[in-house]
């Protein structure tokens, strides 16, 4: 018990704000304890009723400033944008998605940091809503319910109400508040659902957006390689000067891109694409008409190309084509494989089969007369490795083309013959029998001879084999794909069948021809500079093993000359094709395989009708996570816009969860005149600097402490026994 002050004991005054002062002595026995301003029992007048009455006194209204119009529009326009920006990202279901529009997005609903990041793809971008979006929601909602109570305040509310309302600032307040006062009504449940809308909005805002891949289809055009086209050997037979540098020249051009091509490694020779990124054909492995799947798995096993050289295709767009292609080539059937074999040290030339090219050459000679080819008779250039112009290996061909489907009188080359850029009136090609059906075109066969030659010692070792020559006709399914990184597609065939369109008979090949074939008999064998060691001839080496395996030998190891013994009629019938296959292809094309200038193939083209299908990025939006997300977006919108109108629905000052509140109308405090009117902010922003404590104020005449807040100066601390 503090101790008794005499009666003219005397509180020093309070210094407010306004520099007045008033003497505080204690109060008398008719003196209430709850303030000053009482009046005696009896004489106490009424100012209001709950019928709505009007009061006698009236409160001047707050004018709103300029920081309350820009704080009003804040609240509501934080919200609203919200909203825009909610409705906006849902309205993304299905378009496609940059990398740029992603990055944008992105940084919209990021989570990484509330600053914006320098490092992100977009540096000025909007704030990262999905940490911008909790803070704004509860300072929204913050706002409304103490807008709300404070005009509940004024109209006259209950206690609980009104500190239910207080206490649901914050989500963990609103859940304190329920708990201590024990309230369970519809304010409750619409204060607790309204906060768990913050965190349902962010999780929507995290997930609502993600992308998937979707294809998307589109018609369009392909251009490719006809390779029905008259191969350029059918220019070249002028052997004389002055046409014989340019002769030479193109044919050293030849050889040097067929060696390319055979000694490019394994995994070239296996894929789907040549050196130049042509489209390899496969040999037809099945005779129906239906198609049938090609396993391109089954390269290193099963699956074999008809050449080394592929079908140029356009450049196409970016994304997946599918088309079909035509194409045909020679196939090979062979049998009757003999591998010569002496010991004694003859000459094993004297056991091939004797070869004329005389008339082959003068057939293909660009001389006026009649020429005459007999059927059943072998035209050729001989195997003759003594010689420097000579050669390892031979071709030799019994049936050709009768001379009356040539020009007339094997006329020249200026007055019956197409130059190039005209396809069409080529002769020298098996498509000028396409609408000849009832020709008959017998069997042709093929003669292949090879002997092994060495530097110090005579051959040893030769080999003959009959292979019947048709030309297969294909049907392709090419299936592209290209990235837009990518300066060409990847291509492979996917599925094939036998052609369908009116052909030439198949007895009729490109070697048919002979202006054709006297070319490929006398240059292909002399790619490598005619007689030579065998060591160096990678054309018998490939017949032996496409992956040139033998030529890694010394040359003292006489085990190559072994080479022929080791070649089968299945692998030479193969291998054989291919490489006659590969050297047309040369012959057809030149250097334009390895690609022309834009987008143009080559002066004989093909154009069909493709699809192309692009996997698109798109957006996927999840339509439950942007419910939920636009709901807590209305519900923030509609939070700020019942702030402002509780706020300019309330007249009075904002006395409500502030600090002045406990001494705004305490009598142990003098307050400046007009303090009454101000918000609890600015009446704490004036008295900021004064002290004051709870406890002793003053003692009623019997000595009773009165406890409650008054200035720190003149209120004693209570002690509190333990």
């Amino acid at each position: 018990m503090p101790p008794t002050p005499p009666e003219d004991y005397e509180l020093r005054a309070i210094q407010a704000s306004s520099g007045s002062t008033r003497p505080v002595s204690p109060i008398s026995d008719t003196e209430s304890t709850a303030g000053s301003n009482n009046t005696t029992p009896g004489t106490y007048l009424p100012v209001a009723d709950d019928n709505g009455g009007v009061s006698r006194f009236e409160h001047p209204r707050k004018k709103a400033g300029l920081y309350s119009i820009t704080a009003d529009c804040l609240w509501v326009g934080l919200p609203l944008a919200m909203a825009a920006f909610v409705a906006a990202l849902w309205h993304l279901e299905g378009a496609p998605a940059s990398d740029a529009s992603q990055a944008a997005w992105d940084n919209g609903i990021t989570v990484v940091s509330f600053f914006l990041n320098t490092t992100a793809p977009n540096t000025d971008s909007c704030l990262q809503l999905a940490t911008v979006f909790p803070i704004i929601f509860a300072s929204v909602v913050g706002r409304l319910v103490s807008a709300a109570a404070r005009w509940a305040l004024e109209r006259g509310a209950t206690v609980g109400a009104l500190e239910q309302l207080i206490g649901s600032r914050t989500v963990g307040s609103t859940v304190l508040t329920l708990l201590h006062f024990r309230l369970v009504n519809v304010m409750s449940l619409s204060l607790l659902l309204t906060w768990a809308l913050s965190p349902l909005g962010t999780q929507g805002l995290l997930r609502m957006k993600s992308t998937r891949l979707e294809p998307r289809a589109a018609e369009t055009r392909v251009t490719y390689f006809d390779n029905n086209a008259q191969s350029q050997l059918a220019m070249h037979t002028n052997r004389t000067e002055p046409f014989g540098t340019e002769y030479r020249a193109y044919f050293r051009a030849l050889a040097a891109m067929y060696t390319t091509l055979i000694a490019t490694p394994d995994t070239i020779k296996s894929d789907t694409m040549d050196l130049w990124g042509n489209v390899k054909i496969p040999f037809l492995t099945h005779a129906g008409a239906e198609w049938k799947d090609v396993d391109v798995s089954a390269n290193l096993t099963g699956l074999e190309y008809s050449s080394l050289a592929g079908i140029p295709v356009s450049v196409l767009r970016e994304g997946n084509t599918s088309f079909t292609m035509e194409s045909n080539h020679l196939r090979l059937r062979c049998e009757n494989v003999t591998t010569i074999e002496d010991e004694s040290g003859f000459d094993i030339d004297e056991k091939l089969v004797p070869v004329d090219g005389s008339m082959l050459f003068d057939a293909s000679a660009r001389n006026l007369g009649i020429f005459n080819l007999p059927n059943g008779t072998w035209h050729g250039y001989r195997v003759n490795p003594t010689v420097e112009s000579g050669s390892t290996w031979s071709l030799a061909l019994d049936r050709f083309v009768d001379p009356l489907w040539l020009p007339s009188d094997n006329a020249s080359f200026s007055a019956t013959e197409p130059k190039h850029g005209n396809p069409g009136d080529e002769r020298h090609r098996p498509s000028s029998f396409s609408k000849e059906t009832p020709i008959d075109a017998g069997p042709t066969t093929l003669l292949f001879q090879a002997v092994v030659v060495n530097d110090t010692k005579p051959p040893r070792v030769g080999m003959m084999a009959h292979c019947h020559v048709t030309q297969e006709y294909v049907e392709s399914r090419v299936n592209c794909s290209r990235r837009a990184s990518d300066p060409r597609q990847a291509c492979k065939v996917v599925a094939q069948r036998p052609s369908r369109r009116p052909h030439a008979s198949e007895n009729i090949s490109h070697l048919s021809f002979p202006r054709v074939f006297d070319m490929i008999s006398a240059q292909l064998p002399r790619t490598v500079g005619g007689s030579i060691n065998v060591g160096l001839d990678s054309s018998l080496y490939y017949l032996q093993d496409p992956s040139l395996s033998g030529m890694y030998a010394a040359r003292t190891d006489l085990s190559h000359q072994k080479i022929l013994t080791n070649i089968t009629a299945e692998d030479l019938q193969i291998r054989l094709a291919q490489l006659l296959n590969t050297y047309l292809a040369l012959t057809q094309l030149s250097h334009q395989i390895r690609g022309r200038p834009g987008n143009s193939v080559s002066i004989s083209n093909q154009t069909v009708q493709a699809e192309t299908s692009r996997l698109l990025v798109i957006y996927d939006i999840s339509n439950g996570w942007a419910a939920a997300c636009l709901l807590s977006s209305v519900t923030l919108l509609a939070a700020g816009v019942l702030g402002v109108v509780f706020k300019r629905w309330a007249r009075g000052p904002d006395v409500l969860g502030h600090v002045s509140t406990v001494f705004r109308d305490s009598n142990h405090m003098d307050l400046p005149l007009g303090a009454g009117r101000l918000d609890g902010v600015a009446l704490s922003r004036d008295m900021k600097d004064v002290r004051i404590r709870y406890g002793v104020t003053k003692l009623t005449k019997d000595g009773e402490p009165v406890i409650g807040v008054g200035l720190q100066e003149t209120t004693e601390a209570v002690s509190y026994s333990r």
